[in-house]
C-alpha cells in the first residue's frame, strides 16, 4: 500500500504509538517498518504472533532486555579485530543475561499455553553464560574494570595506593610545618593538570624547591610542586601508564571473546528485536483495551462497536459497520461535522492495522477481509503549485484510484463529487460507483447529494446509511445508521434557531408534496431503528450477563473438582509412599531371615520368626488391618495356591501348610517360613503344582528405566502409562524421569503437562533442553 494513503489514514501516529511501548532499538526499527502483509498467510501469522505476545504479557509482564543503545555495531568492531570499551563490552553482556533470562521465561509461558513462534524464537537466545561471567568478572555493571580482572592489575593499584599515601602524607608534613606555614597563601593541597601542589606566595618562591605548574589570576600566589613529591608524582604516572596498558590487555582478551561469540550474539539481538516487536504490539492492544480480528480471505469487513484508536475512548462513540457481504457499496449521508470523516478513516484505518497483525480497538467477533489494497480520497487537497481547485484534486485522485482498483481493493470516497455544480457533481458520483459496482469493488462513500440517497435504493448490493443528528440539541450524536439514508433537517434547525413559521411555511410550500413524503419516511424509520437498536443493546446487556453469571459457575465448579481431585491424588500420594516405605522395609528383613537361612540354620525358632512377622505387621497402619477385616470372605486356600500378604505390604507368597480348625497358615515368602491369618491374605491363583516363588518388587525395579516413550498414544493411553510408570521410577529411586511425546501438534505435550502440574508425586516439570530432546520431552522431577 502506498505512504500516501498511510499519512491519509494517519496510520503513522498509530506507528509511533506502538514504538513508544518498544524496549529496545532493535523492536522499534521493526514497528517503523511494519505495513500491512501482502499475502493472507503473513497477516494470519503476524495475527497469531501478537496473540502469542498477548498470552506472554498477560503471564509475565514486560520482559527482561536490557538493550539500551545498539550493539550490531560493536559486535561487527570486534569481529574485525577492533577493541571495544569497558562500556560496549558491559552492555553486550546484559544484553547476553537479558536474552537468557528471556528464554527461561519462554520455556515457562510454553508449559502453560501454547506459543510455537516464541519457542522457535527462545532457540536464538541460547547464548552461553560463560561470556556474561567473564565479562561482569572483570567488569563491573558501570564499566569500571575490576582489580581482579587479574594479579597484575591488582597488584599496579596497589602499589597506586601506596604511592599516593606516600604522597600526601609527604603534602601534609610540608602544610603542616611550622618552618613553611608563612610562606604558604593558604593552607590546602590543590591540583594543577594531575599534579599536586602547594599554594606559595609569589613573593616566597625560593621557599619551597619544585615545579611551577601555575599562577593565579592576580600573580599573588604560585602553584609549586614539591620536589620531593614530583618524584612520587612521576612514579605515579608510571603506574598509571602500566595501568592502562594492562587494562587495554584485559579488553582485548574480552573483545576476542565476543568475537567468538560473534554469529550468537547477533541471532540474539534479532529474535530480542522481533520478540520485543512483538510484545510492544501486545501493549499497545492492552493500552487501547484492542482485541484480535477474525482475518477472512474474502474482501469483506464487519467492525463490531470499533472505536478509532487515536480518540479519547472516553468520548469516541463505538462504531458498528460492514462492507462486502450483503452489500459491496456503502453511501452515507449526514451533517457536516457529523463524523462521516472518522467514520471512513476508522474503516480504513482497521484494515491497514489488521493485515498489519495488530489488533484492533473493538468487540469480540469483529471481522477483517484480506484486502490487497486501500485507495482513499479524504480531504480537501487543493494544489497551489499544480494550479489545481479542490475538485480538480479530488478528480485527479479519483482517476488514480479507478486506473488501479481491482475486486481486491477497498476504496473510501469523502465528499464523492463535491466542489463543483450539484447536479453535475452527482450525476459524476452516481457513474463512478456504477464503474466501481461494475467491477465489484468494495466502496465507501460519502455524500451530501440527496440523489445518491436515491441512487443507493436502486442498485444492487448497494446501501444507505447516515449519521444520526439529535434535533433537540442541535448536535450529532457521531452513530452510525445503517439502512437510512441521512436527512437534512434543515427545517427543524431554523425552527430550533428562530426562524419565523411564516417563512417556514413558504418554504415548505416549495418543497415537492414527494420530497416532504420523504423525509417524513426517513425521520420515522430513523426513530424506529433507534428503538430497535436501543432495544438490542438492551438485550445484549442482559446476554452478557448471563454469560458472565454461567462463566463465573463453570469457573467454580471446575475449582471444586480440581480441589476434590488435588485431594484424592495427594491421599493416593501419601497411601503410595507408606506402601513403597513397607515394600522397602518389608525386603530389608526378608534379607535378614534369608542371611540367617544361608548361614545353614534350617529352621528358625518359633519366637524368632514371631518377633520378625510383628515387625512386618507393625509396618502396616492399624486403619489398613481394619480395612482388611472387612473384605468379604475369600475362597478357601490350600496348600500349594500362591497368595498375597497383606500385613507384608502385599507379598507374594506360597501356602505350605494349613492348620485344620484354625484360622492360621504356613507360607513361604521366598526362603522364609512364617506364619499368617487366613485374613490377612489374598488368593491370587490356585495351585497346579507347588512351586518356589520370589519376590517380584525386585525384578520390576531392575527393568525400570530412566525415561518412558509415549509416541504413539494419545492423552488418555499416556496418562494410564504415565500413573503406572511412576509408581516403578519411585521404587527404583529415581528423582528425575523423561517423558518422550515428540514434537507434532503439541496437543499430546499440552495435555500431558496440564496433567503432571498437578500430580501429587511430581515436584517440577519444564521442557527438555538442548541435548534432551527439546520440546518433544518433558522432563519431571519426582519428589
Amino acid at each position: 500500500m502506498n505512504q500516501r494513503v498511510f499519512k491519509i489514514l494517519e496510520y503513522d501516529k498509530i506507528r509511533n504509538q506502538v514504538v513508544s511501548f518498544c524496549n529496545t532499538l532493535y523492536g522499534s526499527e521493526w514497528v517503523h517498518t511494519m505495513e500491512p502483509f501482502e499475502q493472507y498467510e503473513w497477516a494470519v501469522h503476524a495475527q497469531d504472533v501478537t496473540e502469542e505476545a498477548a498470552i506472554f504479557y498477560r503471564l509475565k509482564g514486560d520482559p527482561p532486555f536490557a538493550v539500551t543503545s545498539d550493539m550490531r555495531p560493536a559486535v561487527m568492531r570486534a569481529k574485525l579485530g577492533s577493541v571495544l570499551s569497558s562500556i560496549d563490552l558491559v552492555a553486550i553482556a546484559q544484553t547476553a543475561r537479558g536474552a537468557r533470562h528471556m528464554r527461561k521465561l519462554i520455556e515457562s509461558v510454553a508449559l502453560q499455553a501454547e506459543i510455537p513462534y516464541f519457542v522457535e524464537m527462545s532457540e536464538m537466545l541460547s547464548l552461553e553464560k560463560i561470556l556474561e561471567d567473564e565479562i561482569f568478572f572483570c567488569i563491573d555493571e558501570d564499566g569500571l574494570v575490576q582489580d581482579r580482572a587479574s594479579a597484575e592489575l591488582r597488584e599496579i593499584r596497589q602499589d597506586m595506593k601506596t604511592v599516593q599515601m606516600r604522597m600526601k602524607r609527604a603534602l601534609d608534613e610540608l602544610v603542616r610545618s611550622p618552618g613553611l606555614q608563612k610562606y604558604l597563601q593558604d593552607q590546602i593541597i590543590t591540583m594543577r593538570g594531575d599534579r599536586y601542589c602547594l599554594a606559595v606566595r609569589t613573593d616566597s618562591q625560593h621557599a619551597i624547591r619544585g615545579v611551577v605548574h601555575d599562577v593565579s589570576a592576580s600573580g599573588s600566589t604560585l602553584f609549586i610542586e614539591p620536589e620531593r613529591v614530583a618524584q612520587m608524582s612521576n612514579e605515579l604516572k608510571r603506574l598509571e601508564t602500566a595501568e592502562s596498558r594492562e587494562i587495554e590487555r584485559i579488553l582485548t582478551q574480552l573483545s576476542a571473546h565476543v568475537t567468538e561469540h560473534e554469529e550468537k550474539l547477533q541471532h540474539a539481538m534479532k529474535a530480542i528485536g522481533e520478540l520485543d516487536f512483538a510484545l510492544a504490539k501486545a501493549r499497545f492492544a492492552h493500552a487501547v483495551h484492542a482485541v484480535k480480528p477474525q482475518l477472512t480471505s474474502e474482501p469483506r469487513l464487519h467492525i463490531r462497536k470499533g472505536r478509532h484508536p487515536l480518540l479519547d475512548p472516553k468520548r469516541a462513540v463505538p462504531l458498528s459497520v460492514q462492507v462486502g457481504q450483503p452489500f459491496s457499496a456503502l453511501v452515507i449521508t449526514g451533517p457536516n461535522t457529523g463524523g462521516k470523516t472518522v467514520t471512513l478513516k476508522t474503516i480504513g484505518l482497521f484494515v491497514i492495522m489488521a493485515l498489519s497483525g495488530l489488533f484492533l480497538p473493538a468487540d469480540e467477533g469483529t471481522e477483517i477481509g484480506f484486502f490487497s489494497e486501500v485507495f482513499a480520497d479524504i480531504g480537501d487537497e487543493q494544489s497551489i503549485e499544480q494550479n489545481l481547485s479542490t475538485f480538480s484534486s479530488h478528480m485527479t485522485n479519483i482517476v488514480h484510484i479507478l486506473e488501479r482498483a481491482d475486486d481486491r481493493s477497498l476504496v473510501l470516497f469523502d465528499e464523492l463529487g463535491a466542489g463543483t455544480d450539484p447536479t453535475e457533481g452527482a450525476a459524476l458520483a452516481m457513474a463512478i460507483l456504477d464503474d466501481l459496482h461494475r467491477r465489484a469493488i468494495r466502496v465507501v462513500a460519502t455524500t451530501h447529494y440527496s440523489e445518491l440517497k436515491a441512487y443507493a435504493y436502486t442498485t444492487d448490493s448497494t446501501s444507505n446509511a447516515s449519521m444520526e443528528f439529535d434535533v433537540d440539541t442541535l448536535s450529532p450524536t457521531y452513530r452510525l445508521l445503517l439502512g437510512i439514508p441521512g436527512r437534512s433537517n434543515a427545517f427543524a434547525i431554523a425552527r430550533r434557531l428562530g426562524l419565523s413559521s411564516a417563512i417556514l411555511d413558504v418554504a415548505s410550500d416549495k418543497l415537492s408534496t414527494q420530497d416532504v413524503r420523504v423525509e417524513h419516511l426517513i425521520g420515522k424509520l430513523q426513530m424506529s431503528v433507534k428503538i430497535a437498536q436501543d432495544e438490542e443493546e438492551k438485550w445484549k446487556a442482559v446476554h452478557r450477563e448471563a454469560m458472565d453469571l454461567k462463566q463465573d459457575l463453570l469457573e467454580k465448579q471446575e475449582e471444586e473438582e480440581m480441589l476434590a481431585e488435588s485431594r484424592r491424588k495427594k491421599a493416593d500420594a501419601e497411601l503410595r509412599t507408606r506402601i513403597v516405605r513397607m515394600q522397602r522395609e518389608a525386603e530389608t528383613i526378608l534379607a535378614e531371615l534369608r542371611e540367617l537361612r544361608s548361614k545353614g540354620i534350617e529352621q528358625l525358632k518359633d519366637h524368632e520368626l514371631t518377633a520378625a512377622r510383628k515387625r512386618l505387621e507393625s509396618l502396616v497402619p492399624n486403619e489398613t488391618l481394619r480395612a482388611v477385616a472387612k473384605v468379604k470372605k475369600q475362597k478357601e486356600v490350600a496348600v500349594g495356591d500362591e497368595v498375597r500378604v497383606l500385613t507384608l505390604a502385599g507379598q507374594k507368597a506360597t501356602v505350605i501348610a494349613v492348620t485344620a480348625g484354625s484360622d492360621e497358615l504356613t507360607v513361604a515368602v521366598g526362603a522364609m517360613k512364617m506364619k499368617a491369618r487366613k485374613e490377612h491374605v489374598e488368593l491370587v491363583r490356585k495351585a497346579k503344582y507347588i512351586d518356589k516363588p520370589v519376590p517380584t518388587i525386585s525384578r520390576a525395579v531392575i527393568d525400570v528405566k530412566p525415561s518412558l516413550d509415549l509416541r504413539g498414544t494419545n492423552v488418555e493411553e499416556a496418562i494410564r502409562e504415565i500413573d503406572q510408570y511412576l509408581d516403578r521410577a519411585i521404587l527404583a529411586g529415581y528423582h528425575q524421569v523423561s517423558l518422550i511425546h515428540g514434537k507434532g501438534t503439541g496437543a499430546l505435550r499440552k495435555g500431558l503437562q496440564s496433567y503432571l502440574r498437578h500430580h501429587p508425586r511430581i515436584s517440577h516439570v519444564r521442557l527438555g533442553t538442548q541435548g534432551e530432546g527439546d520440546s518433544g520431552v518433558t522432563v519431571v522431577e519426582l519428589g
